[in-house]
């Protein structure tokens, strides 16, 4: 229907109804007539795009011949990114950050299509011309970003107490007393984001410089676990197989999702807990980096087995070492009123150095991985109907990513041609 959902619960009971009596290309070759004769009479046609059926074909055909390679199992939802992730490559210091305007963004799908593959490889970027907000109070401190990712991808993340889908740091003794993420005098070490959280929801991280220019600091989590690999191949083992806890009590906000400092005895905190028990370089079925989660300041009590304990902590303190190691860190220019976009699964970040004069006010935000999966498949979807007029929504949606996948493929190798 309309709306994309099937009408009828009922319609899988018909299917045995119908036996396919003839198929005939017509158009070229570009679509297929399939004619069916119904059990209790008649017929009926059907005309297919055979780029669509092209796509399903080794998924679901039948083979003709017994040397025939087996058929690919459609295992598990997929990525549109998937070709992307196959094809990343690690970065050291003198890395190109891609740099997106802000605007052109919001009116350019194929710009978008750009930017989400960008935080696949090199997962970092910059957008210039945010704008500034028209106050710096908590409340709209944040809204310039918050409503270019409504437009680009989606919502934000809902904190769990914050009463705003995005946090706001300054360079004040008032927000240094949240404690030591939000105190810029503090040098924190190179780290993912949300470490504590399960499963680590902030896939990308969106951080916007509302107020001040900055000089600030990324790695490659990619580049480090690679590097391991390569020259301390026990090491790598260790991190990608011994699992290590991060854990906090977050008691950063009232009840009413305001900030409180965490030295105020007077004003109750919404407390709530985090733990997220992991290995530092998390792997994929296939063995290929997937994810890096570190946070030294958010390392909770280990319990590691003794006979692994000294092994693991010295394989753990060059992996600390290796995060702050020149050869790796990329530092840039960020000025105000535009945001610096990390892949948090990936890229590493530091605390930003802000001149002794400057005033600051940096908000920041997340995305999870699904919404940007899913609007990465909606994007290219619409690229492959305006490549190709006739496979629309009827072709395009419904269907499986890696089938998907391989129509996506096709358009852009029609249009090469």
């Amino acid at each position: 229907g309309a709306d994309f959902y099937r009408t009828s619960a009922s319609d899988v009971w018909n299917l045995k109804k119908y036996i396919v009596s003839q198929v005939t290309p017509v158009e070229g070759g570009r679509k297929v007539e399939v004619t069916y004769d119904i059990a209790t009479g008649g017929q009926h046609t059907e005309t297919f795009e055979a780029q669509w059926l092209h796509a399903f074909a080794p998924f679901v055909g039948k083979a003709l011949n017994a040397s025939a390679v087996p058929a690919p199992k459609i295992q598990g939802t997929g990525s549109m990114l998937g070709e992307l992730y196959r094809k990343r490559m690690p970065w050291k210091s003198d890395v190109e950050m891609p740099t997106f305007e802000a605007a052109t963004l919001v009116s350019s799908e194929e710009e978008q299509i750009k930017f989400l593959e960008a935080m696949i490889c090199p997962g970092i970027c910059l957008i210039k011309g945010v704008g500034t907000p028209d106050k710096l109070e908590r409340e709209f401190a944040g809204k310039p970003i918050e409503e270019l990712v409504f437009k680009l991808i989606g919502k934000m993340n809902q904190h769990p107490v914050r009463s705003t889908n995005y946090g706001v740091m300054r360079k004040t003794a008032e927000s240094a007393k949240q404690g030591a993420d939000y105190d810029m005098s503090n040098p924190l070490s190179m780290h993912t984001d949300h470490s504590v959280y399960q499963g680590t929801p902030g896939f990308l991280q969106f951080l916007y410089q509302a107020e001040g220019s900055v000089r600030s600091k990324v790695c490659d989590g990619l580049a480090l676990a690679e590097y391991v690999k390569e020259h301390h191949p026990k090491a790598y083992k260790l991190l990608t197989e011994v699992q290590m806890t991060h854990s906090s009590r977050n008691t950063l906000y009232t009840r009413e999702g305001a900030p409180r400092s965490v030295y105020d005895k007077e004003t109750a905190p919404a407390p709530f807990e985090l733990v997220n028990t992991h290995s530092i370089i998390e792997l994929d079925a296939k063995g290929n980096v997937e994810k890096v989660v570190q946070s030294e300041t958010k390392r909770g009590i280990g319990a590691l087995r003794y006979e692994i304990y000294d092994d693991f902590m010295e394989a753990y303190e060059l992996w600390t070492k290796l995060c702050e190691d020149d050869r790796f860190i990329k530092h840039f220019h960020w000025p105000e009123g535009s945001a610096v976009v990390t892949n948090n699964y990936r890229t590493l970040h530091g605390r930003a150095s802000v001149p002794p004069e400057m005033n600051r006010t940096m908000a920041f935000g997340y995305v999870n991985k699904i919404l940007v999966e899913n609007r990465y498949r909606l994007l290219k979807q619409n690229q492959a109907e305006r490549a190709n007029p006739e496979m629309d929504s009827r072709w395009l949606t419904r269907v499986p990513n890696q089938v998907l996948e391989r129509m996506v493929l096709a358009s852009e190798r029609d249009q090469c041609c």
